[in-house]
């Protein structure tokens, strides 16, 4: 029904206003041929995309958008080909009101943040009608529609979701400010064989304060889950985050504790679960995420469900040359559930202190740290320079210590960015990692090398070489380097072409906490980006 009233207002708006509007549009072209593999498994594959945006101002404040998307088949994710995003919007001071598909954020996503990942897969954009108005200190936002997602980082299905929604801020004054948000949805997800319904309501509170230098937020949001037929689940989750600036310095200290759907080892290994956190939901992952290329392949996939964990960055210029970055995480279960072999069943032990993270194996710990040091020598040469050490437990609740999972690693990224005039500059990058993993049963210890060679042209041509390669004989792809070559022309200053071509070593990556194995690929990719 909501496509119908927007295909007829949209028609009648645009055929009296067609000699006064202003016109964009961008083009991302993406192609892809080669050979995708798991281990011995290879499979021919090619991927054909095409993404147009079109936006349309109008007279009176208003915007028309449309995306029409042709993937078929995709890179990542379900094929499609037609219009897959639409909207009408208008915007004056005070008012904006938009119907058709939009992106929304509550807070800090403790109750809605609705967003999308292309190369994830992963959209929970809403399709429906938002109004948000504003006076003086006083913001509020009301939406309604439904969520159509897709899940096919853990296991493939799909959820359609009708929410309604309704966030308020208010500032008290220039230092403090004040949020309420509420989400109420009502849900059905459908497997092979199985259709699960559910209704769920989440409140939000969250709150700010700065002062001079200082800054602190808390967020906190309540989730209660019913499931037709079946038992009903109660889940909080936790966000706070507190800044420090200076002349020279800034700390950044921060805080979650999640506990939206706790469970026994039974049940938490369950990802088709429907109490778990819902997808229109993600808070801050209170975890870095990293341009480097070692770093950025996670071994550690957040759970939103039952994680608590702090993190902690600190910047601090030395001189107006050298600027020096600290950033250190930790995070672990809750709780440890011991189990009951002649019971077939476990027995929930609390922590004492499980407001706070634990470095014992029986919570499944998980730690971070990187330090990096950026130094200028002078306008023309940057060296960028760092160390990062991380672990990871992934504790077994069936067999204790002789099952339980151990991996670290220490990582050292090297980056040299030099400008050799103004039509010619060049960047030279290295990463090492060394690796210990007790489950690489033949060879525990191993490491992996990284080297990437970038030149740029007239600011019009990009020329790179990319070689990777590991000392693992038990490499899941079975190969022991990849290299890829690539090349990129600005055609004006609104078109841009690249190719590459070679074997890339694929791994899991991890963007806002949602994660996807990405298969290992060798072939050509071209991709060619337009704005008009």
């Amino acid at each position: 029904m909501l496509k119908k009233y927007f295909y007829i207002f949209s028609l009648l708006v645009f055929t009296q206003v067609s000699a006064q509007i202003d016109f964009s549009a961008s083009n991302l072209l993406r192609y892809g041929s080669g050979e995708r593999s798991i281990g011995s498994l290879k499979n021919n594959f090619m991927y054909r995309e095409n993404l147009t945006d079109l936006r349309i101002r109008l007279p009176e404040k208003i915007i028309f958008g449309a995306r029409l998307l042709y993937d078929s088949p995709p890179e990542t994710g379900k094929s499609f080909k037609g219009i897959s995003r639409r909207f009408v919007e208008y915007k004056s001071d005070n008012l904006e009101l938009r119907l058709g598909n939009m992106s929304e954020l509550f807070g800090k996503g403790l109750a809605l943040n609705l967003f999308e990942n292309r190369g994830l897969a992963y959209d929970t954009w809403l399709d429906g009608l938002k109004a948000k108005y504003s006076f003086g200190n006083f913001k509020t936002t009301l939406l309604y529609g439904k969520v159509n997602f897709l899940d096919s980082t853990s296991f493939y299905r799909t959820e359609d979701y009708t929410l309604l929604g309704a966030n308020t801020e208010y500032k008290f004054s220039k230092t403090t400010s004040f949020g309420l948000s509420f989400v109420r949805a009502k849900g059905k997800i459908e497997r092979p064989q199985i259709t699960d319904e559910l209704k769920a309501e989440i409140g939000e509170l969250y709150f700010s304060v700065k002062n001079g230098n200082f800054g602190w937020l808390v967020d906190f949001s309540h989730k209660w889950t019913g499931v037709k037929n079946g038992d009903s689940y109660k889940g909080y989750g936790i966000y706070s985050v507190l800044n420090y600036t200076a002349n020279s310095l800034g700390l950044t200290l921060d805080y979650k504790n999640y506990r939206y759907d706790e469970r026994d080892p039974f049940e938490r290994n369950d990802f088709t679960r429907v109490t778990r956190m819902l997808p229109f939901q993600n808070p801050p992952t209170v975890m870095k995420e990293h341009s480097y290329l070692f770093l950025s392949r996670s071994i550690h996939e957040i759970d939103f469900n039952d994680e608590v964990g702090v993190q902690l960055e600190v910047f601090y210029s030395i001189n107006e040359d050298t600027h020096l970055n600290f950033n250190g995480s930790i995070a672990s279960r809750h709780d440890f559930y011991n189990y009951r072999p002649n019971a077939f069943s476990f027995n929930k032990e609390i922590r004492a202190a499980n407001y706070i993270p634990s470095l014992d194996d029986k919570y499944s710990p998980f730690k971070e740290m990187l330090i990096e040091v950026e130094h200028s020598f002078n306008k023309s040469t940057t060296l960028t320079l760092g160390i990062a050490g991380r672990s990871k437990v992934t504790y077994n609740d069936f067999t204790g210590d002789n099952g339980t999972h151990k991996i670290r690693s220490t990582v050292i990224p090297f980056l040299l960015q030099q400008t050799i005039s103004e039509d010619y500059s060049a960047t030279i990058q290295y990463e090492y990692e060394s690796v210990f993993d007790n489950f690489n049963s033949s060879q525990n210890e191993f490491s992996n090398h990284f080297i990437a060679l970038i030149g740029n042209i007239y600011s019009k041509v990009m020329l790179g070489f990319r070689y990777e390669f590991t000392t693992n004989t038990n490499e899941v792809s079975g190969k022991k380097d990849w290299f890829t070559i690539e090349g990129g022309y600005r055609i004006t200053g609104a078109h841009n072409i690249s190719i590459s071509y070679g074997r890339e070593r694929g791994g899991q990556t991890c963007s806002n906490g949602v994660c996807r194995y990405i298969q290992p690929f060798d072939g050509i990719r071209i991709t060619l980006l337009s704005n008009f």
